[in-house]
C-alpha cells in the first residue's frame, strides 16, 4: 500500500471499529457483520446500525433466514381465528426502533404503520387508514384498496380492453366501462404466500394464472416489505484532505416496498402500493387539509378526462400555471378544493423506463408531505416513472366498514402517493410514445418497482 493511502485506510479502520462499538452497545449479535445498504435517495454513503433489512426481490439471504421471526398478531383485539391461520392470513408484525408495521397476506396489505412521537419507547401513532379484520378488506362495498398491492395492472384501463400484437383482450370491468386496479378480483383480494420473514422484513408471493381477470400469461409476483427504525442508519462523511471521518445518525424511519414479477408470455404488469396516510394518526378525524405537499421533481402531469379519469390521449403537459404545480410547499387543498386523483412524472432517467426494463438509477424523491398539526413529515422515493396523488375523494363513512378502532374516515381523511406507471399505459404508449412508458412485459423480462416511505419524527 502506498504511503498516501495509509491515512485513508486508517480512517476507514477507525470507522469500522466505531461502528462495531455502536452496534455492540445496541446489543446487536451481528455486530461483526457490517452492512452496505444505502438510503432511499442514495445521495450519500450510509450504513445501517442495528437490525439488517432485506430489500432484495428474493428475501432468502442468510441474514434474513437467521434473524428472529416476526410476531404474528391479530388485526383487532381478539384471537386470530383458526381459519385465518389455516388460510395463511395471520397478520405479521415487523419491528424496528421507534417503528412498527403490520402486514396481512391478504392482498399483501399494509394494515398499520406506527411511528414514535418522542424517543424509542414513546407513544406511537398509526398513520395509515385500514380495517380491524380480514373480512372487511374482502367484503367492503366501497373497496378503497386500503394498504393493498394493486395488480396485475393498477389504475385504469380504458374500456377494459387492450391489444398485444394482433389479439385484443377484454378484462373484467369494475369502474364503469373501465378496468380499475386489476379488475373485479385483483391482487388486492388474493391470498399471498409468506416466503420468508425476519424481525424487520417479510417477503410475500402470488401466482396469477393465465386468463385471470382477462389478462394473458401466468405471472409470478413478489413483494418485499422492509422496515428501518429511527437512528438505525448512520451517514459516513470522509474528508481525505482533513483526514477526518464524521458519523451522523439519520433520525428517520423508512418502510420500503420492492415489487418484482416475471411472466411466461407477453402481458401488461403495473403494480402500486395503495396505502392511505394521515400524518396526524389514522383516527385523527377530519380531512388532511392541514397537510402541506411538495413535489419538487414533478414538472409534468398526465391530463385526464374529468369524468372517466382516462387520459385524453395528448401525452404529458407541463404543470406551470395549473393546480398541478405543487413543486413548492402547498397546503393540500389550496389549489383544488376538490382534491386530486392524478398522475405526475417524477423527473429523472427512470421517467421513461418501460416496465420490462430494470431501474436505471437510484430512487428519486417523488413527494414530501408534512402535517402542520403533528409536525410529522413523510417523504416518498421511487424508481418508477411516476406518482399518482389521490386525496381520498371517494371516501365516506357510509362506504367503509369495520375501521380500525372504529375510527370515522370522512371524505379526504387520507391521501395516497401511489408510485408506478401511468393510467391506461397499455393503450396510451402506442399513441404517445416513450414519454408514456409501456407496461408490457415479456417472457425473460423482470418487472421491478421500488418505493420507500421515509418518516421523520414529529
Amino acid at each position: 500500500m502506498s504511503s498516501d493511502r495509509k491515512p485513508v485506510a486508517a480512517i476507514v479502520g477507525v470507522f469500522a471499529l466505531a461502528l462495531f462499538a455502536v452496534r455492540a452497545l445496541r446489543g446487536d449479535k451481528n455486530a461483526s457483520k457490517p452492512s452496505d445498504e444505502q438510503n432511499a435517495s442514495n445521495s450519500k454513503s450510509t450504513v445501517r446500525v442495528g437490525t439488517s433489512v432485506n430489500d432484495g426481490a428474493n428475501a432468502s439471504s442468510e441474514r434474513a433466514l437467521n434473524a428472529p421471526k416476526s410476531h404474528a398478531s391479530p388485526l383487532k383485539p381478539r384471537a386470530t381465528t383458526r381459519d385465518e391461520i389455516a388460510g395463511g392470513l395471520a397478520p405479521i408484525e415487523l419491528c424496528a426502533r421507534g417503528a412498527r408495521a403490520t402486514v396481512s397476506p391478504f392482498g399483501a396489505t399494509v394494515v398499520k404503520l406506527e411511528f414514535a412521537r418522542d424517543g424509542e419507547d414513546g407513544a406511537r401513532d398509526d398513520v395509515v387508514l385500514g380495517y380491524d379484520d380480514v373480512e372487511s378488506y374482502d367484503e367492503t362495498t366501497g373497496r378503497p384498496y386500503f394498504g393493498a398491492v394493486c395488480g396485475r395492472v393498477a389504475n385504469r384501463i380504458a374500456n377494459g380492453t387492450f391489444t398485444l400484437g394482433s389479439k385484443t383482450y377484454a378484462c373484467a370491468k369494475n369502474n364503469g366501462d373501465n378496468t380499475l386496479h386489476g379488475g373485479l378480483s385483483g391482487w388486492d383480494r388474493k391470498r399471498w404466500t409468506v416466503e420468508d420473514q425476519s424481525r424487520s422484513s417479510v417477503t410475500l408471493s402470488y401466482e396469477s394464472e393465465n386468463g385471470e381477470e382477462g389478462f394473458p400469461g401466468k405471472v409470478k409476483a413478489f413483494v418485499v416489505y422492509s422496515l428501518v427504525g429511527f437512528g438505525e442508519r448512520v451517514q459516513l462523511q470522509c474528508d481525505e484532505k482533513e483526514k477526518k471521518v464524521a458519523l451522523k445518525v439519520i433520525n428517520c424511519a423508512e418502510f420500503t416496498t420492492k415489487m418484482t414479477a416475471t411472466t411466461d408470455q407477453k402481458t401488461p404488469i403495473s403494480t402500486v402500493q395503495h396505502t392511505y396516510f394521515n400524518l396526524n394518526g389514522h383516527d385523527h378525524g377530519g380531512d388532511v387539509g392541514d397537510h402541506v405537499i411538495e413535489m419538487p421533481n414533478c414538472h409534468t402531469y398526465v391530463p385526464v378526462n374529468d369524468e372517466t379519469l382516462i387520459p385524453v390521449g395528448k401525452g404529458l403537459e407541463k404543470v406551470d400555471g395549473t393546480k398541478f404545480d405543487l413543486r413548492q410547499p402547498t397546503p393540500m387543498f389550496e389549489k383544488s378544493r376538490e382534491g386530486y386523483d392524478n398522475s405526475f412524472v417524477v423527473a429523472g432517467a427512470d421517467a421513461t423506463r418501460p416496465a420490462s426494463e430494470l431501474p436505471r438509477e437510484a430512487p428519486r424523491l417523488a413527494a414530501r408531505v408534512s402535517s402542520t398539526t403533528s409536525g410529522r413529515v413523510l417523504e416518498v422515493f421511487t424508481d418508477a416513472p411516476g406518482v399518482h396523488l389521490y386525496t381520498g375523494n371517494f371516501l365516506s363513512p357510509d362506504m367503509i366498514g369495520n375501521t380500525k378502532e372504529h375510527a370515522r374516515y370522512e371524505r379526504q381523511s387520507g391521501f395516497c402517493l401511489e408510485t408506478g406507471w401511468f393510467p391506461d399505459a397499455v393503450n396510451q404508449n402506442a399513441k404517445v410514445g416513450k414519454t408514456y412508458p409501456s407496461v408490457v412485459v415479456s417472457r425473460g423480462d423482470t418487472y421491478s418497482h421500488t418505493l420507500t416511505y421515509r418518516v421523520k419524527r414529529a
